[in-house]
């Protein structure tokens, strides 16, 4: 299956974890998303990156189209305009 690696700026760490880590997200599981890991970097703690296993190269941006999702990453404190990512194929 591909992997999407994805690097993004955040707000608070605190916001984010609670919101986009820790809160249990049955859409993301059921448009087949997995989360392999999401961590900050050791020396920037607002620099994230995330590691999804993903079904096809576009899953993820149809899982964000969804006004639910849109609004939970709103209000986790993603600066949109850092995320940027790549998908990698085994």
């Amino acid at each position: 299956m591909p992997k999407l690696l994805l690097h993004m700026d955040i707000k608070d760490w605190d916001t984010f974890n609670k919101i986009y880590i820790d809160e249990e997200n049955p859409k993301r599981e059921k448009a087949g998303i997995k989360k392999i890991f999401i961590g900050q970097e050791e020396e920037k703690p607002l620099k994230v990156h995330a590691i999804f296993e993903i079904p096809h190269s576009n899953a993820m941006r149809e899982y964000v189209k969804d006004p639910e999702v849109k609004k939970k990453i709103e209000a986790s404190g993603i600066k949109l305009e850092t995320l940027g990512g790549v998908v990698c194929n085994d």
